[in-house]
């Protein structure tokens, strides 16, 4: 059985076990399917549904991460749109989408292509916590206008940005906090992320402590708006207690714009 970052894969017992990472594709990959492989890799699951049908299934708040699954779907295995099946209900006020396509053919493809999704991590008996070996499929020589279109995916998903006003409790001096991040348990993971990053000449640090890979420079931050960058129209969680709501790519746009007039943003209502 397959998942993802947020999925827990049980096995079948008609299952053969399956590989847990595949070598670098060799047949060429086009920009849906790198996208496609950044919803999968963090937000998304495919998993066995049956003996010889897989199940694609995606939950999110944002309707835009789904409809942008749904035309990789539609665009990359010629669907009709009748076969991805999404609804909607309200979670905590808020509205919250449900993606699903059960088909043996696309998923058969991507297995065979890629091997497992899964990176969430095993408990082993006595509490120890393994996980699975895994990678990206993502190589030196792979395109870079690719990259970008997996990283603008996983980065919309499990990514987010942080601007807020923080004081040092000595002084009472106030200054901003700055970055955008991408949350991952996988320690592999963390390092194949950086590893893109780095290839698109994006300097990043890995934090173990809090499962996320920063980006915090301001040449850095530029270079991810402007070669990276999130899905258009995505917005900031709930989890976010002064951004929420707020379109990702505009309040990066504001972090940038803050090192030129820091006080534009302390001056803002959330922040006196």
């Amino acid at each position: 059985m397959i998942g993802a970052d947020n999925q827990q894969a049980t096995p079948r017992k008609w299952e053969s076990p399956q590989r847990l990472c595949a070598k670098y594709p060799i047949n060429k990959i086009c920009g849906d399917e790198a996208t496609l492989l950044g919803i999968l890799y963090t937000d998304g699951c495919l998993s066995k549904k049956s003996k010889n049908c897989w199940r694609f299934y995606l939950s999110n708040t944002s309707f835009e991460i789904i409809q942008t699954f749904k035309d990789c779907m539609v665009n990359l295995f010629d669907l009709d749109s009748q076969r991805i099946r999404i609804s909607e209900k309200t979670v905590n006020g808020k509205p919250f989408y449900k993606a699903v396509v059960d088909s043996g053919v696309c998923g058969s493809f991507m297995t065979a292509k890629y091997g497992t999704f899964r990176t969430l991590a095993f408990k082993k008996e006595g509490g120890e916590t393994l996980y699975p070996p895994t990678k990206l499929p993502f190589g030196q020589k792979t395109g870079r206008p690719l990259i970008s279109r997996f990283l603008k995916a996983a980065f919309s998903c499990d990514g987010g940005v942080n601007l807020y006003v923080a004081v040092y409790k000595k002084t009472g001096y106030k200054f901003l906090i700055r970055n955008v991040y991408l949350s991952c348990h996988h320690p592999q993971l963390q390092l194949d992320y950086k590893r893109l990053l780095d290839l698109l000449g994006i300097h990043s640090k890995i934090l173990k402590s809090d499962n996320r890979v920063i980006i915090r420079c301001r040449a850095d931050l530029k270079n991810f708006r402007d070669r990276i960058g999130f899905l258009n129209g995505v917005k900031i969680t709930q989890h976010s207690a002064y951004w929420q709501g707020r379109d990702k790519n505009e309040v990066l746009d504001f972090l940038l714009s803050s090192y030129d007039d820091s006080g534009m943003i302390m001056k803002l209502p959330q922040f006196v």
